[in-house]
């Protein structure tokens, strides 16, 4: 059976049993630190600008295309 088939199965079992077998998994982990962060970082307004600069100095000449 291949994970993407493993994965369908899990996706459809009843919440509860989805429950199980997620703590399952975290049991398999070695460490702690091995685990996925649950919080959710958000890049300021300043970031957010300076990765669309670079972006658009990266691929000026696509944009200058399409603006065409």
């Amino acid at each position: 059976m291949s994970a993407l088939e493993v994965i369908e199965q899990i996706r459809a079992l009843p919440p509860e049993e989805r429950a199980q077998v997620v703590d399952f998994v975290r049991q398999l982990e070695p460490d702690s630190s091995a685990q996925v962060s649950k919080s959710i970082d958000y890049a300021s307004p300043d970031e957010v600008k300076a990765a669309g600069d670079r972006v658009i100095e990266q691929y000026k000449n696509v944009f200058r295309r399409l603006a065409d």
